[in-house]
């Protein structure tokens, strides 16, 4: 799938666009639901890594990987940790078959070390070195390495390496017993290299050779599978190249994602790794003929590909993995993606092929096109209950209003491709899984699991199940989306309900993490609901001790026991913890205050599109006019989901909301405050600075505050001369200031105040 980066580069060139969140410099996705939750409607993302290992597990190779444990995938790096892994296997072979009496040295220890002394120099031997190998003791070993000496020295020698393999080969079985592998399979690679047809028969003889018991310390019968798909994509045999690279894959060897990608015929070059046809430097240079003549080549080998059952999903599969983005949108015809599923659906469709494998991936490829006819077509000629089928199913049935259907085939689907061994068939962990240009996760890209979370999650949403859609979006590792189900549609007893049960269950150490977060925002949100006393064990230490403190000062606050004097004191210390620990006593998860992203970015408010109906979409035209267009949602809530929304509004709804709570505690301080006294201007034109960028309205009315109560004061005057608020602490700010300080050193806190 491609990244949204790379795609935004493409969109910009024409037309871009972004909804409200994403136009003030919000760079995402992290919000599935967004948008209208159009990702419901859309596509997901294939991956290709994850769609060829689903087609590998079809294959059952008997032969067994081997490969160091300290391999990795630096290019360099694997060069070298497989030379010392080769020269570990060959010194052992060597010691082992002295050990059996298969070699029968005069001198065992000399000839060890002679040996030694050989693969040394094979090791550091290239095409310019001049070296010479030691003499040996007449052996398979020593006829392999006059082979490898002559192979690595270059192509000038590649014929003097064939006849030291071919001469071993010639030796009475019983004396080839560690070896025969190895030359038979160097044979095979020195064939590739040559660009001999008969190398597919080295490798294939390599893997019997290896059955018939002989000797393959290094696992060469499974790579052969790998060598032997070269040399038939060498030799354009696409068909026979892809049963060998899926067999390679099977076997554990993830290098055949990438050789894979080879045998799609219209797929964009890339430079240094395997194409088809001609490599990208040379297609830049071509005029708009040449261009023409390798479409028509490419539509003449997607038609042979068509015929082939295996080559037949590789295409559909790659076509997903690379065209799939609800960053196209619906209309667009224009864009190569769009018209390469088209064509490849129409080659499929004049093939009148009998029988389909995998028909729902066809069927996706036309939905992706905005086919949906075509789209349950397939699924009708499709198996139905395969993962694939069962999500289309239920895009195509969300798409007809049968929410209720919908819900049940997606929960099917849920089911398998959340777990990426049970849709792949592969067994151990991936470290990485790769789409066309990359791996992901990473931010801006859904996985498989994101994907079929969201559309869940958003089908329990639409539906009033809410309790559920909270469950599926938390698993799902949707957090802002579980977020919004949790702060703004849940009532407070349902989530507390919820995270009580979640708590005391066994849950993987994930999960556990998902629901400490959660236990956090339930403890925030009772803040915002005033109900402190059932907040306090919600909350993330130390901020149940800030708490403690910031309930302390608004009880003391509302003490008519107390003096004026007092009470105002405490309440602008309550203020004081809600400015500068607001975000973490009583911030939103998501909008308007953005916890998730530390207060940084101005988060999708999908509360107000959804109470609104719409989302709004902007448009950056060529000329670089912006054009904003409100767009209906296309996941709509339901009657009881905008009743609750309208119950569980955030109050103020705006940005650090919890800002203009300090604000208004301030003023509430004030009010206790007799005219002109240098405290109240003080309290006063801090309760101005903490509201002036969120609320132009109520900064003007504090103003207007400090002109009529404060204007015989220091800081009165300053305020009135300069006509807004200034940046000086009165005594009152002063103190304040470092009782802050002073209580978050005690917790281990920053003792700075945020911005």
């Amino acid at each position: 799938m491609k990244r949204v980066g790379k795609i935004a580069l493409t969109i910009l060139a024409a037309t871009f666009c972004v909804d409200d969140a994403r136009a003030t410099g919000y760079f995402g996705p992290s919000v599935y639901l967004d948008e209208g939750g159009k990702n419901v409607d859309a596509s997901p993302e294939f991956y290709w890594e994850l769609e060829v290992k689903r087609l590998s597990r079809e294959f059952h190779p008997a032969e067994k990987l081997v490969r160091s444990k300290d391999e990795t995938q630096a290019e360099a790096d694997r060069r070298t940790i497989q030379s010392r892994h080769t020269a570990e296997a060959d010194l052992k072979d060597f010691a082992d078959a002295l050990q059996a009496g298969e070699i029968k040295p005069g001198d065992p220890t000399k000839a060890t070390q002679q040996h030694e002394a050989a693969r040394a120099v094979v090791a550091q031997m290239n095409n310019v070195a001049t070296a010479t190998l030691p003499d040996e003791f007449s052996s398979e070993f020593a006829d392999y390495h006059r082979g490898a000496l002559a192979f690595r020295r270059g192509q000038e020698h590649w014929g003097e390496a064939r006849q030291a393999w071919e001469e071993l080969l010639k030796r009475p079985e019983q004396d080839r017993h560690y070896r025969t592998v190895w030359a038979t399979f160097m044979l095979g690679k020195l064939g590739v290299k040559l660009g001999d047809p008969a190398a597919v028969q080295w490798f294939q003889r390599t893997r019997e050779l290896a059955q018939a018991g002989f000797a393959d310390s290094l696992g060469m019968a499974a790579d052969s599978y790998g060598w032997e798909g070269r040399s038939e994509w060498k030799q354009e045999d696409a068909a026979k190249a892809a049963a060998l690279f899926l067999t390679q894959l099977a076997l554990g060897d993830e290098s055949a994602v990438v050789s894979l990608k080879a045998l799609v015929p219209d797929r964009e070059p890339v430079e240094s790794m395997l194409n088809y046809g001609a490599e990208p430097e040379e297609r830049t240079k071509w005029d708009s003929q040449q261009k023409q003549q390798q479409e028509q080549k490419e539509i003449s080998k997607l038609k042979e590909a068509a015929q082939d059952p295996l080559l037949q999903r590789l295409v559909t599969v790659h076509i997903l993995a690379t065209a799939t983005s609800a960053y196209f949108y619906y209309g667009e015809s224009n864009n190569s993606a769009g018209k390469r599923a088209a064509r490849w659906l129409a080659i499929i469709k004049e093939a009148n092929l009998g029988q389909v494998e995998d028909a729902e991936y066809l069927g996706w490829a036309a939905y992706t096109d905005g086919d949906y006819k075509s789209a349950a077509h397939w699924l009708e000629l499709s198996k139905g209950d395969m993962p694939a089928a069962l999500w289309l199913r239920a895009k195509l049935q969300r798409r007809a209003g049968k929410l209720a259907d919908a819900a049940k085939s997606m929960a099917k689907a849920w089911q398998n491709v959340r777990d990426t061994a049970a849709y792949t068939g592969w067994v151990a962990a991936p470290s990485s899984v790769e789409d066309e240009n990359g791996t992901y996760p990473e931010r801006g890209s859904w996985t498989l699991e994101q994907s079929a979370s969201g559309d869940l999650g958003g089908l329990r949403l639409a539906r009033g199940d809410f309790v559920q859609a909270l469950d599926i979006l938390l698993k799902g590792k949707l957090w802002e989306d579980a977020a919004y189900v949790a702060e703004r549609v849940l009532t407070a007893n349902e989530l507390k309900a919820y995270v009580d049960h979640q708590s005391s269950t066994n849950a993987p150490s994930r999960e556990k993490d998902e629901v400490a977060k959660l236990r956090y925002l339930l403890g925030r949100r009772l803040v915002r609901e005033d109900h402190y006393a059932e907040a306090g064990p919600y909350m993330r230490p130390p901020y149940d001790r800030v708490l403690a403190k910031y309930v302390k000062a608004l009880k003391d606050g509302a003490d008519n026991k107390l003096s004026k004097v007092e009470r105002a004191r405490t309440l602008f210390n309550a203020a004081w913890l809600a400015r500068y620990d607001g975000m973490e006593l009583m911030g939103t998860e998501g909008a308007p205050d953005g916890f998730a992203e530390s207060g940084d970015f101005e988060m999708p408010n999908l509360a107000r599109q959804r109470r609104s109906g719409v989302y709004q979409q902007v448009r950056y035209e060529k000329n670089g006019e912006q054009k904003t267009t409100n767009v209906p949602l296309v996941l709509k809530p339901s009657k009881q989901e905008l009743q609750r929304l309208a119950r569980n509004k955030i109050n103020p709804d705006a940005r650090f909301h919890y800002r203009l709570i300090a604000g208004a505690l301030a003023i509430k301080a004030a009010a206790l405050l007799p005219n002109d006294s240098e405290e109240l201007a003080d309290v006063v034109n801090r309760a101005g600075l903490w509201v002036k960028d969120r609320d132009d309205k109520t900064g003007n009315r504090y103003f207007q505050i400090i002109e009529q109560r404060c204007r015989k004061t220091q800081i009165g005057r300053a305020v009135i001369e300069k006509h807004w608020f200034v940046d000086q602490n009165g005594t009152w700010s002063q103190a304040q200031q470092e009782a802050y300080a002073a209580l978050h050193k005690e917790l281990n806190l920053n003792t700075s105040p945020p911005d």
